[in-house]
């Protein structure tokens, strides 16, 4: 993902081009283009390149979809056809709304070089993804290459006016992001590793369990812990004496992760459960959690 997103910031730069050769270019563009199957690869084309925009919204949908019953994974892939089809219905429907459409002009320019800024700052998030896995070291090559690639850009369209404009704002973002991801919290919870044998030691002492699952690339994840694991009722509840707390990392693949989930009859994190004296079997939290759904569900669970 690294190297698709660098050489697609490079494309929208024009620090790289790929040129096929002219024959080439003209059959892709007329061959099967009018036809069913041209409108088939077209529109499967243009999902893949949105994947990433919408996987943070739709990741949870399409989870779900793959371990639910055929009929509701067939209503819920449709769902989202439908979705990504629905400005082409909609012109097609009413042509009047093809003059609403902005003209080419030189606004394009100005969108692509901002879409590439967008890029750019997702390319190094994607990076600091990385450190787990290969090292500060890597990281910090990595980085230093697309910083390379910023300073071509500016030096290529003479940008001097907007590099002062375009360093702080990757200094402030490159700020917030070393802020958030150093500065240590507030109140440390106290987390044990995930192991099935410690959820029935914890039942069999009449003890609540709550049950996280997740890992640095998820970015459902950072905002549940940001909007519902971090806030101060949310953790006085988890600090009580009769909650254990235990987390699994899927940072790195992990089979006994993967396996836990399975059993579970789920493929995505984030993943949440509740287990206690009432909910011996557990209870599966939504995705998306909530505060009130937190409490409110460990006080269910308390016999």
């Amino acid at each position: 993902m690294v190297l698709v997103m660098f050489l697609f910031t490079a494309s929208l730069f024009d620090l790289l081009q790929f040129r096929l050769p002219s024959s080439l270019n003209t059959r892709l563009a007329t061959q099967g283009g009018n036809g069913l199957l041209g409108h088939f690869g077209q529109g499967a084309f243009a999902t893949l390149l949105a994947t990433p925009c919408s996987a943070p919204f739709l990741g949870t949908a399409v989870a779900y979809a793959l371990t639910a019953a055929l009929p509701q994974l067939w209503l819920l892939f449709a769902a989202l056809g439908i979705g990504m089809s629905l400005p082409w219905l909609l012109v097609a429907a009413l042509p009047g709304l093809a003059r609403c459409l902005p003209r080419p002009g030189r606004w394009m320019v100005h969108l692509r070089t901002m879409l590439g800024l967008l890029m750019l700052i997702a390319t190094f998030w994607l990076v600091t993804l990385l450190i787990p896995h290969w090292g500060n070291t890597v990281a910090m090559v990595l980085g230093g290459v697309l910083l390379l690639v910023l300073c071509g850009w500016l030096i290529q369209h003479r940008a001097l006016q907007q590099a002062g404009v375009v360093f702080i704002t990757l200094t402030l973002v490159g700020a917030v992001f070393l802020m958030t991801r150093i500065a240590p919290e507030e109140e440390t919870l106290y987390w044990q590793p995930l192991t099935e044998a410690a959820i029935n030691q914890a039942l069999e002492q009449d003890k609540r369990v709550f049950v996280d699952v997740t890992a640095d690339w998820c970015i459902t994840c950072k905002v549940n812990k940001s909007r519902v694991l971090n806030q101060p009722d949310v953790r006085a509840a988890l600090k009580a004496e009769d909650v254990v707390l235990l987390r699994g990392d899927w940072t790195q693949p992990d089979p006994a992760i993967g396996e836990f989930l399975r059993k579970r009859d789920r493929v995505a994190i984030p993943f949440n459960q509740i287990y206690g004296p009432a909910l011996p079997h557990g209870h599966i939290l939504s995705p998306l959690l909530s505060r009130e759904a937190v409490i409110s569900t460990l006080s269910e669970a308390k016999k």
